[in-house]
């Protein structure tokens, strides 16, 4: 399997996602500033589980130190975050996990379909940040599924595919997709990240009407299985 070499990441927000990695990405050997938008009090858990690999910072300190830098911001907070950490992700990879997800006035969420209909959270981003390099992983994958032990009794590992329009950036995520204990899938460049956030809502479709509904989502994901021994190829009649 593919490993990234020592990195230096950044955490932007490490809730249910980001705490997940941060696990994995610490029991492979890289460092890391984790940072939280809202009370960082509530990573003193997770950072006393975690040992000299890692740090609290603000979002500045956690973008001004990743070599890496994970994004994994809820969406309505992406023009504050963008704000605060400025031009410390020039020139940095930046893998954002986001899905397009609006939310009521009563705390209901909901895809952003008009938003999804020609734009995704990845380009969004890259506009936001023109001078970071961009990549899109870890959106369809809940998040108490992102750690491989939730996957020690199944047939099938699950896929974290990715999409980026910088090749090296691209390795780099895939190094680290496989530090967390998956494997990664190129999907292309970052325009594909349009797809991968409907397949989201699919997933969420596929929750809702064929198991025992939304909150069955947890349990779900994708992977591409290659056929073994091959296709059945038979002959066309004209």
């Amino acid at each position: 399997m593919e490993r990234a070499n020592r990195v230096k990441i950044g955490i932007l927000n490490t809730g249910n996602i980001g705490s997940r990695l941060a696990r994995a990405w610490v029991a492979a050997g890289h460092d890391l500033v984790l940072a939280k938008d809202g009370e960082d009090r509530k990573l003193a858990p997770l950072l006393a589980e975690l040992g000299d690999k890692a740090r609290l910072g603000t979002i500045r300190e956690a973008a001004d130190f990743g070599e890496v830098v994970l994004f994994s911001v809820y969406w309505p907070r992406v023009e504050g975050i963008v704000t605060t950490v400025g031009d410390a992700l020039d020139g940095k990879v930046v893998i954002e996990t986001m899905n397009p997800l609006g939310v009521t006035a009563d705390f209901r969420h909901f895809h952003d379909l008009d938003f999804m209909r020609d734009n995704s959270t990845a380009e969004d981003l890259q506009a936001r940040l023109p001078k970071a390099r961009i990549v899109k992983a870890f959106n369809l994958l809940a998040a108490p599924l992102l750690e491989a032990a939730a996957w020690s009794e199944s047939s099938a590992q699950p896929n974290v595919f990715y999409v980026s329009d910088d090749a090296v950036a691209g390795q780099v995520t895939r190094g680290l997709i496989a530090d967390a204990g998956f494997k990664p899938v190129n999907a292309g460049p970052l325009r594909g990240a349009r797809q991968l956030e409907q397949v989201g809502a699919l997933l969420h479709h596929v929750a809702d009407h064929e198991f025992g509904g939304d909150a069955d989502l947890v349990r779900l994901a994708l992977t591409v299985i290659e056929a073994n021994p091959g296709p059945i190829l038979r002959e066309r009649v004209a």
